[in-house]
């Protein structure tokens, strides 16, 4: 059996919004491109390893109401769980 991911994705118009959201922008690259150079490849290299992989979209207002909502900061374990959490409410999971 095939393990699945969710990876948090952005599009080039949220990138500075999602920027401006999270309190570990030290984590991010510091342009969209650069973003998803890193991205495609980190993506790339899970599908090689066998990974089945959905990209799941973050909105930052979305994503900040949602952390706000939990009482968590906007930080990579909160996007990991976003992701997850959105993506099971599609029925991907």
């Amino acid at each position: 059996m095939t393990r699945r991911i969710a990876l948090p994705w952005y599009s080039r118009e949220s990138y500075p919004g999602i920027l401006a959201v999270v309190v570990d922008r030290h984590n991010f690259a510091s342009t969209y491109d650069q973003w998803l150079m890193a991205a495609e490849n980190n993506e790339l290299v899970a599908r090689q390893a066998g990974l089945e992989i959905d990209r799941v979209m973050i909105d930052p207002d979305a994503f900040a109401q949602w952390c706000a909502a939990k009482g968590i900061a906007p930080d990579g374990a909160a996007r990991k769980n976003y992701v997850s959490e959105q993506r099971s409410s599609l029925g991907d999971a």
